[in-house]
């Protein structure tokens, strides 16, 4: 009975949840508000229309697991260790100056001071599903303020080991020091565990699964992983989330992670959606209504002051001010970790009842205006007059040194970006000896290169100045390969505003921005998404013998239509066309001295008998014969110009090379 109970509320969760993402889609709102609404309709301070909350939580923390496990996945530990300056300082310093402010604030307003820092550490943490999941809709896992995000989330979730084991001593009256090490201590010496097991045990151990050619053993073992480091790491005292995460990455290091991610991807995104829905089934509607003012109060100091610390706690680590609000903004919320503190707090009790609710209310409020307070940091990027009033910290003397530099240069190419794409170029750039100027905003990355001699500097390539600096007006070509869709929109403004004349070269992931790229002044925009699908598709065309030239003309109708042909399938490929049913293309082929065409001439060799292709000229050399006779000799090494339909060139080709 008890199971079928539990189905029936399934039937509900998912039910009402998919009732309420359609209509919250309608009006162009997130998903996750879409679920926390759900949560309060059907909770127990709702409708009461579920009965098991206690399983729908248990399948909500799973959900968070396999989210957090997918993100380990993604989130390597070579890729940890690039954004280790982020992790441990820009982390610490926004998990620290973030305790310290919210527990000064609370001791100020008569909260004894143990519990004034317990509250501190309940507002460091953010809710690394939520922001995750949205930097993954909005595909911003890979810029700079998601990175930044990303890495401040992680140094929070590695706190949380210490702080629920600083819990019952905060409501004792013992010391803090000592347990603090001891808490601190045994972190480290997990992290190192993982570390080893990802280099050395779960590849090898891996490899042998896959050598059994079993898919079903395969997902077993990935699920294994999953579920038995996340239980075994919460015998040292961490969260079953965190032991997920740190799943993942051992697993990351892996040539299988990618298969992994793929096989668990249904799954975590089918009872992810539970997590948001159980915090949405915590909120008491009638509790905010009766205390309005003080909810209010509670939201507002958290979101402003949170945004607040954030971005300057960024701005401090020598990040632009611009990276701080959106990473400030996308973090101004109380996270999932929290509430596993509060319980931890209540039942030591260190927190008296009374705010359970309040505290609730508020941090589930904060989750709610989260995509919103997105929008918002990413409409402040994209005005141009509120953008010009944020100015980034430091760096003076980068941009003195990049306007010395760029003095001396001319007619180069300015490349923004320089991750894998920007440092393929330039090592391109440099072996034909044509000038470059690179701008980074990572600073690693610009010490680092810089000492390998590169004309590398720290600056923003949205800035106007930054621009000017690296001689904008100056340069030939401006190639902007950025992994931000917001700075790379403010980028090619910025570059076509200043110079009318360069050519910009924009790199972007998805094709619904192509359009706007252009518009805004991208000469030519290479988008990942089916750059890769145009080269397979000349692999297929290719292989069927398709003219060179004919196939050279599809890409470009593709490309001169900005992709429109995958986007639009009513939309059909430009050709050249002298009748209604006839399309006449010219080809190239060269004679090999193999080619059983070779010493006969044209009459000889039947060539435009057999396949009706005809030819229009001879290479020879520096020598090109137009229109030759039939008794002209096809020798090696002469290049034919051709002229035919796609199966007469086909032929053709056939014919020339004896591949018939």
């Amino acid at each position: 009975m008890e199971e079928s109970q539990f189905i029936r509320d399934l039937v509900i969760v998912y039910g009402l949840g998919a009732v309420v993402v359609f209509f919250f889609q309608k009006l162009r709102q997130s998903n996750i508000v879409a679920f926390l609404f759900t949560g309060i309709l059907i909770g127990p301070y709702g409708f009461s229309l579920v009965s098991e909350t206690a399983s729908v939580y248990i399948l909500a923390e799973i959900g968070v697991m396999l989210l957090l496990f997918s993100l380990g996945l993604e989130f390597s530990f070579r890729k940890l260790m690039r954004i280790r300056r982020v992790v441990f300082g820009t982390g610490s310093v926004q998990v620290g100056a973030t305790i310290l402010i919210a527990a000064g604030i609370a001791a100020l307003a008569g909260i004894p001071i143990r519990t004034a820092v317990f509250f501190g550490f309940m507002a460091a943490l953010s809710s690394t599903a939520i922001v995750v999941k949205m930097l993954f809709e909005r595909g911003e896992t890979d810029t700079v303020h998601g990175k930044v995000a990303l890495g401040i989330l992680i140094f929070q979730d590695l706190c949380v080991v210490p702080m629920i084991v600083l819990v019952p001593i905060l409501a004792g009256p013992g010391p803090l020091w000592q347990p603090l090490g001891l808490a601190l201590g045994k972190a480290a010496a997990v992290l190192v565990l993982v570390a080893l097991l990802a280099r050395y045990a779960f590849p090898w151990f891996l490899y042998h699964v896959v050598g059994t050619r079993s898919k079903e053993l395969f997902i077993i073992t990935a699920l294994w992983i999953l579920l038995g480091m996340s239980w075994a790491l919460s015998l040292f005292g961490f969260s079953l989330a965190l032991g997920a995460f740190l799943a993942g990455l051992t697993i990351s290091e892996s040539e299988y992670s990618d298969q992994i991610f793929a096989d668990i991807r249904p799954f975590r995104d089918g009872l992810n959606s539970l997590f948001f829905i159980s915090i949405g089934m915590l909120v008491d509607i009638r509790f905010i209504l009766e205390n309005a003012g003080f909810v209010f109060l509670m939201i507002l100091g958290i979101v402003l002051g949170k945004a607040a610390i954030t971005a300057v706690s960024v701005a401090a680590t020598r990040l632009p001010l611009k990276v701080g609000i959106l990473v400030g903004l996308s973090m101004a919320q109380i996270g999932e970790f929290s509430f596993i503190l509060l319980q931890a707090g209540m039942k030591s009790g260190l927190v008296e009842s009374s705010w359970h609710q309040k505290i609730i209310s508020a941090s589930v409020a904060t989750m709610i205006l989260t995509p919103l307070l997105i929008r918002i940091s990413h409409a402040i990027m994209a005005n141009s007059r509120l953008y010009d009033l944020i100015r980034k910290f430091g760096a003076a003397g980068e941009t003195f040194e990049l306007k010395s530099r760029s003095a001396v240069v001319q007619d180069h190419v300015v490349i923004c970006g320089f991750g894998v794409t920007g440092q393929n170029i330039a090592g391109i750039l440099k072996a034909n000896k044509i000038p470059y100027l690179i701008l980074e905003l990572n600073a690693q990355t610009v010490r680092e290169h810089k000492r390998q001699g590169q004309p590398i500097f720290y600056g923003d390539c949205t800035d106007a100045g930054i621009l000017l600096h690296a001689g904008i007006m100056r340069a030939r070509v401006t190639l902007i390969a950025l992994s931000d869709p917001v700075a790379t929109r403010a980028a090619v403004k910025s570059a076509r505003s200043l110079n009318s004349e360069v050519v910009i070269l924009a790199r972007n992931k998805y094709l619904a921005e192509i359009d706007e790229l252009c518009n805004l002044g991208a000469t030519e925009v290479i988008s990942e998404e089916f750059e890769a699908s145009i080269e397979l598709l000349a692999r297929i065309l290719r292989v069927y013998h398709l003219p060179r030239q004919a196939v050279a003309q599809e890409i470009k109708s593709i490309r001169d239509g900005r992709y429109r042909i995958f986007r639009d399938l009513d939309t059909t490929i430009p050709r050249l066309r002298l009748s209604t049913s006839l399309d006449v293309y010219t080809e190239t082929h060269p004679i090999e001295a193999d080619s059983p065409l070779c010493g006969l001439t044209i009459s000889e060799s039947g060539l435009r008998q057999k396949t009706g292709a005809l030819i229009l000229g001879i290479v020879r050399e520096k020598d090109t014969l137009n229109n030759p006779q039939p008794s002209v000799a096809l020798e090696a090494g002469n290049l034919l110009i051709m002229s035919g339909t796609k199966d007469q060139l086909k032929k053709a080709i056939q014919l020339i090379t004896g591949r018939q």
